[in-house]
């Protein structure tokens, strides 16, 4: 879990076009990453919409400016697509559901995964168990809900019309793009690939200068999924990035060997910490960052250490014994 650093996006209230007959929207967020991008891609009528932002006025606004300004009606949108659930990419699709009238479409484990949250009271069922096995104190649990308190209102009980399991196709008016299942990040997270424009609209999967959050889920191992997956990209032709957030890149073989570099790197510092004595996973935020985190990213910091154990865990690298509760991790 990198922070962004280089290039900064270029906030604009306009759609760039980053290809021919795709259009490129920065979308502001209320938090350290700035902006998400959203896309519109040309169909042989009307556009596709990738994402949709965060469900916040100023987030509106903006994309209500740029289709003004394009002189786009909501109807011209007539499909929606989410490449995962998180809020920042999903928050304004219930709104721009009911304006467009769009047919909605994302992967059947993403959908699956968003009704459990929203069964839920929009939050995940076994968090409260999470945060006591891995040590949180109760004060700094109380900060990390009340950040999230506001962010919840984003996940909404969304009914899609057509569900995803990879390797299905969408055309276009650039030809077809492909569905690809790209779990990690998220379980159900979706990457759209041109084999014949060598375009890869890569979500969160793959992003310049940040390295995506690999947060922990029960019965899974969220960071051996996710190299897995950035493996299986390796194979790809790709001249043309356009991620969830940053600007459009290339030099997708370099960013994933670094990535999966930077994991194992990170295995090998958890490994170090408790081989020097039993840590818990709260406890490792401290050490393994180095800064103070806003509650908001200590929880995320907590979730990919227990991803990262988890990983260890399996490979028989780590293990754990109980302490009241507390989970404390040892060799």
């Amino acid at each position: 879990m990198r922070q962004p650093e280089g290039r900064a996006t270029i906030m604009t209230s306009e759609f760039r076009e980053v290809y021919p007959d795709i259009l490129a929207l920065a979308l502001p967020l209320p938090f350290e990453l700035q902006s998400v991008n959203v896309y519109l891609v040309a169909l042989g009528e009307g556009y596709l919409l990738i994402d949709c932002g965060m469900n916040t006025e100023p987030a509106f606004e903006t994309l209500r400016a740029a289709m003004e300004a394009r002189g786009l009606a909501w109807t011209d949108i007539r499909q929606i697509l989410l490449t995962h659930m998180h809020p920042d990419h999903m928050g304004m699709a219930a709104r721009l559901l009911e304006l467009s009238g769009a047919q909605l479409a994302m992967h059947q484990v993403e959908a699956d995964h968003l009704k459990l949250v929203t069964n839920g009271g929009r939050r995940i069922p076994w968090l409260d168990d999470v945060y006591r096995q891995a040590g949180v104190p109760a004060a700094l649990e109380q900060r990390m809900e009340a950040h999230f308190f506001s962010v919840r209102k984003n996940f909404d009980d969304l009914k899609p019309n057509r569900l995803f399991s990879g390797g299905e196709k969408i055309e276009t008016a650039l030809g077809p793009f492909e569905i690809i299942w790209t779990s990690g990040h998220s379980p159900g997270h979706i990457c759209l690939y041109s084999r014949d424009r060598k375009v890869l609209f890569s979500g969160d999967q793959i992003l310049e200068y940040i390295t995506p959050n690999i947060s922990w889920h029960p019965g899974r191992d969220m960071l051996a999924e996710f190299m897995e997956s950035l493996e299986s990209m390796v194979s790809l032709d790709v001249d043309l990035i356009l991620p969830g957030h940053g600007e459009p890149f290339s030099g997708h073989r370099a960013w994933i060997a670094a990535t999966i570099g930077h994991h194992h790197q990170r295995c090998d510092e958890i490994f170090g910490l408790v081989h020097k004595s039993p840590q818990t996973a709260h406890r490792m935020v401290a050490e393994l960052w180095r800064r103070q985190l806003s509650p908001i990213n200590h929880h995320f910091a907590i979730f990919e250490v227990l991803a990262h154990l988890e990983y260890m865990q399996r490979l028989g690298r780590v293990t754990h014994r109980d302490d009241n509760g507390a989970l404390e991790w040892h060799v």
